[in-house]
C-alpha cells in the first residue's frame, strides 16, 4: 500500500469547508476534505427557516 502524503486537511465538508477546498483547489494547495457523510449533505437533507440570504438580489 502507498502513502500519500497531504499537507492541508480541512475537516468537515459543510459550507465552510467546502470553501476552504475552492479557495485551497485555486492556489493550488493540495488539500484532503474528510466529511463522515456525503459532502454538503446537511444541505441536501435539512432546511431551515430561518436562514436566509441578505446579498443583492440581481
Amino acid at each position: 500500500m502507498s502513502v500519500e502524503k497531504i499537507d492541508t486537511l480541512v475537516v468537515g465538508g459543510g459550507q465552510a469547508g467546502v470553501a476552504m477546498s475552492e479557495h485551497l483547489s485555486k492556489c493550488g494547495v493540495p488539500h484532503l476534505v474528510l466529511e463522515r457523510g456525503r459532502i454538503a449533505e446537511r444541505w441536501r437533507s435539512q432546511r431551515w427557516d430561518s436562514l436566509v440570504a441578505n446579498g443583492p438580489a440581481w
